[in-house]
This record gives C-alpha cells, sequence and structure tokens, in this order.
C-alpha cells in the first residue's frame, strides 16, 4: 500500500506529464518522436534483408520513439491513479 506522500508524489509527477503532453514543448517533442519512428520504417522497406545490424538499429530507433510516448502516458496514467486512490482515502477518513 501506497502511503499519502508517495500517492501525492505520484500525483504531481503525472500532473507534470500532463502539462508537458500539453505544452509546445511536449507536442513538438511527441512530434519528432513520430517522426522517428516513421522515418525507421521507411527505411526499414529498403534496407537489405542480410543487413540485420541495420535493421536491428531501425527497430531499436522506432522502439525508442515509441517508448518515449508510452513512457509519458504511463506517467500521466499512474498520477491519475494516485490521485484517485488519494481522494478516496481522503473521503474515507
Amino acid at each position: 500500500m501506497e502511503t499519502i506522500d508517495e500517492l501525492i508524489a505520484s500525483a504531481e509527477i503525472g500532473d507534470q506529464a500532463r502539462q508537458f503532453l500539453e505544452s509546445d514543448l511536449g507536442i513538438c517533442v511527441l512530434g519528432i518522436a513520430r517522426q522517428q519512428i516513421e522515418a525507421a520504417w521507411l527505411a526499414l522497406e529498403s534496407v537489405d534483408p542480410t543487413e540485420t545490424e541495420k535493421i536491428r538499429a531501425l527497430q531499436n530507433k522506432a522502439q525508442l520513439g515509441r517508448q518515449f510516448e508510452q513512457w509519458l502516458k504511463e506517467l500521466l496514467q499512474d498520477g491519475e491513479n494516485a490521485m484517485n486512490i488519494y481522494q478516496s482515502r481522503k473521503d474515507e477518513s
């Protein structure tokens, strides 16, 4: 069970993730990540199938872009969950 301090910290991080995702900087960075994914997939279409190192590098590049967005969304969701738990505990007391 998470402590109240842990719930508050998680909620604050989630709120910061939400603010980042909604900011011009966040929108720009997510756009760059999505462009990286698209560029990697386009490059994969034309890479020689025997060049396994190039294929692996392009797959990793695409995966990193996808993970970046996922990490932010997970922080946001964790923060929302923490806020709900905190609110529920507060209502119980």
